[in-house]
């Protein structure tokens, strides 16, 4: 296979939010928008065909097995993002070479390895840390070995307030887990290093004799590892982030009473989840009102949740210079569609199909 690769054009319609919930809290109505971001590494997102080696060091072999699941893992509008190299295809090739694990390291050895089965990209990397370790720690403890004795108006006797305490020691274990490598993304083609970073994750655990036992070993270990595998699926391809949007019912700018009833039908519809008669409602009062800095705002929303972030940024100016003020919810809207328009050229790249 070769690095050559032949791309389709993109449908702008691939870069829309693709999740819509409307939610009413006590101060406004939110849209919740789940939004494509780039991936960290924009080289080694355009890597598509990727083989990955074992890593050197203690658990490098589970390490490189994390990695590859979160790879194998990715889908895009329901298509796997990258394509692997069967497995075995890279152990016959390794075993044929004649290599070591320590050899897997160096980027000409991935080179010559990435050439034989056919990648455009070989991760390799090292180990740092896998496993846990057991801490032991003492932990103070006190109890009552003594109370005072009272009566009731009836004669009987009862345990009043202790007035004499033991206190002691009890063994107790603290348990850490931690993970740390750095994977490497060598370019078959050229050599060179596309993706270089350190992964790390950690979680720990306590427990004494006498309450229940720190958790697992196992248990925290896989926690740490999903640490670092967040981490490596963020750098190497698209994902997903939720924004809340907020709403305004502001009255400024409003001056016809039928726009002013339009913007409060589609805020309610809005809270129903019903943002498309929303933005309907919302269109036709700005024709009314054509300087109402909530319906202005609203329909950048209305353009924003669609994906079209040059009408979103173009409609949040229009409200910002109409309130004639600072505004909070304007102007996380500003930076919010301003760094999606930077962000469209990348994904359009990340997301054009071999």
């Amino acid at each position: 296979m070769s690095g050559t690769r032949i791309r389709r054009p993109l449908s702008p319609a691939r870069l829309v939010p693709v999740l819509l919930l409307l939610l009413a809290t006590g101060c406004a109505t939110q849209v919740r928008v789940n939004m494509l971001q780039p991936a960290a590494y924009h080289e080694a997102s355009l890597t598509k065909v990727v083989a990955v080696l074992p890593f050197e060091g203690p658990g490098g072999a589970e390490f490189a097995a994390e990695m590859e699941g979160v790879l194998n893992s990715i889908n895009i509008d329901d298509k796997p993002y990258f394509t692997l190299v069967d497995r075995a295809s890279i152990d016959k090739t390794v075993s044929e070479l004649k290599l070591s694990q320590s050899g897997l390291v160096d980027p000409k050895t991935a080179v010559k390895i990435g050439r034989l089965v056919g990648a455009q990209g070989i991760y390799t990397g090292v180990i740092g840390a896998y496993g846990w370790q057991d801490t032991p720690f003492k932990a103070k403890r006190s109890e009552c070995v003594k109370r005072e004795v009272r009566r009731d108006k009836d004669g009987r006797t009862y345990e009043g307030a202790c007035i004499r305490w033991r206190t002691f020691n009890v063994n107790c274990t603290k348990r850490t887990a931690s993970v740390s490598g750095t994977p490497k993304l060598v370019e078959v083609e050229t050599g060179r290093i596309l993706y270089a970073r350190n992964l790390s994750g950690a979680a720990e655990s306590s427990g004494c004799e006498d309450t229940r036992p720190a958790a697992d070993g196992e248990e925290l270990l896989a926690r740490a590892k999903e640490t670092a595998r967040t981490q490596f699926r963020r750098d190497i391809a698209p994902y997903y982030v939720t924004r809340e949007i907020a709403l305004m019912d502001t009255g400024d700018g409003i001056t016809a009473p039928e726009a002013k009833e339009k913007l409060k039908q589609g805020i309610a519809y809005a809270g129903k989840g019903r943002l498309d008669m929303a933005c309907e409602l919302w269109g036709a009062a700005r024709i009314l009102s054509p300087d109402a800095v909530a319906i202005q705002y609203n329909l950048g929303v209305c353009a924003e949740s669609r994906g079209d972030f040059e009408a979103a940024l173009r409609l949040y100016r229009q409200a910002d210079r109409l309130l004639g003020k600072p505004d909070d919810n304007i102007t996380l809207a500003l930076n919010r569609a301003g760094q999606a328009l930077q962000n469209q050229k990348k994904l359009r790249e990340q997301l054009q199909e071999e």
